[in-house]
């Protein structure tokens, strides 16, 4: 079975490796960068299966990363979660551009595993493909 590739954009740098450890420990293969630049980046030259990025980060933050992400055609089928300790706030923001999901920092492992198990199964595939299955 193919391994579900995440892709990680966190500018904390700590937070970033904690949380690439914690998904490559549930069997994901990661791929962790530091801004929603490298992101965009990554995401045009090897689409993953779930973005996962923080809201504040330099030169294109989160919103702005969904935004693009989900305004391609091409990309727009990828789940996008939002991660923030700012407050709720952000969160109509968030889902006018299309976010799938939110998570609030401090989060717990389990919290994480619910959120990506929601967004590509059980077995780690998209809700979407689990239903051509």
């Amino acid at each position: 079975m193919v391994r579900r590739r995440i892709l990680i954009a966190e500018d904390d740098p700590d937070m970033r490796e904690l949380i690439k450890a914690l998904l490559e420990d549930l069997g994901f293969e990661c791929v962790a960068v530091p801004d929603g630049q490298a992101a965009l980046d990554e995401v045009a030259a090897r689409p993953p299966d779930l973005i996962l990025s923080d809201l504040g980060m330099p030169r294109v933050g989160g919103i702005e990363l969904c935004r693009r992400v989900k305004a391609d055609p091409a990309t727009r089928s990828i789940p996008v979660v939002l991660v923030t300790g700012i407050g709720e706030e952000f969160k109509g923001t968030g889902a006018e551009v299309g976010a799938d999901a939110f998570m609030g920092k401090p989060f717990t492992l389990s919290d994480l595993r619910a959120i990506i198990h929601a967004l590509l199964g059980p077995g780690g595939l998209r809700a979407s493909d689990a239903e051509k299955a």
